[in-house]
């Protein structure tokens, strides 16, 4: 769990919280911020040597596919101790998460043999807020959820995430990252959160194993859109100027009406956050 960014750091403590107290936990958010990491990170930093299962939604499919996964996922939670993480519950099949939910209801219900503890349950899954059908019946077994931030949330976490990133793919060579190549990475959005930044120090490597990562040696996604690092209050602000003139057709005066403010405004956080603003359809 690299990174000691105050919103990040928020995540790790609330997650250790629930382990302590064994209680059954669904993580949220976006795709590649870490989810996975944070839960087992927390299991390993805990209880390294205890039994850790990870089941992947992906794995349920086919005829008998899903029915094997979830009678596992019985077995586990049943007669297991440690750790059970799902992943991506929400790509399962609505029927699946139903009978999963109902699973999960009932084992809830057993009360552990004296001195025994169930297994940690985590689920994660991509997106949050409000759901319906079978995710909406298995998102309620967790008593607890826990939204994961972003990377640009906490981008200043950027400036561990790269050496560790390197040494992890390059195992420890003599590669470090240039000030001018941080600063583009600490100035991109990243969309794809920690999982895009690990791909393009992936390619990077592939061509650079020793010395200094300078920009040529960046790939071409990597594009600096604002003129500066922005906090995390000014991203979050970004995100909803985004989302606002995405709603609108790009249209700016009906965005900052939105978003109670004025046309001057809009024009400037814009041009300062370095937003794309997608071509509006009324001008």
């Amino acid at each position: 769990m690299v990174g000691d960014g105050a919103l990040w750091a928020q995540c790790r403590q609330e997650v250790e919280s629930q382990f302590r107290s064994r209680e059954w936990l669904l993580l949220e958010g976006e795709p590649g911020v870490g989810k996975l990491t944070v839960a087992k990170a927390t299991h390993l930093a805990h209880t390294p040597v205890a039994h850790l299962r990870v089941f992947d939604a992906a794995d349920a499919v086919g005829p008998d596919g899903g029915a094997y996964w979830l009678d596992t996922v019985r077995d586990e939670l049943v007669g297991g101790q440690g750790t059970v993480i799902m992943r991506h519950v929400d790509q399962l099949t609505g029927e699946l998460q139903d009978a999963l939910a109902d699973l999960i209801g009932l084992i809830a219900a057993i009360t552990p043999e004296p001195g025994t503890d169930r297994p940690w349950l985590v689920a994660t899954r991509v997106g949050s807020g409000p759901v319906q059908g079978g995710l909406a019946r298995l998102v309620d077994r967790f008593p607890h959820s826990i939204e994961v931030p972003p990377l640009r949330y906490h981008v200043e976490d950027v400036r561990e995430l790269v050496p560790y990133l390197i040494s992890r793919l390059t195992r420890g060579s003599a590669l470090r990252c240039s000030p001018e190549a941080m600063r583009v990475f600490l100035r991109t959005r990243w969309p794809g959160n920690v999982e895009q930044l690990y791909q393009v120090i992936r390619k990077v490597v592939a061509h650079r194993r020793t010395g200094t990562i300078v920009l040529p040696d960046l790939p071409a996604e990597v594009q600096a859109t604002s003129r500066r690092v922005l906090t995390p209050l000014e991203s979050i602000e970004c995100d909803a100027i985004v989302a606002c003139l995405h709603s609108v057709d790009g249209n700016r005066a009906e965005a900052a009406r939105h978003l109670g403010m004025s046309r001057a405004t809009i024009y400037r956080k814009i041009r300062d956050f370095g937003i794309v603003v997608p071509p509006a359809k009324n001008s």
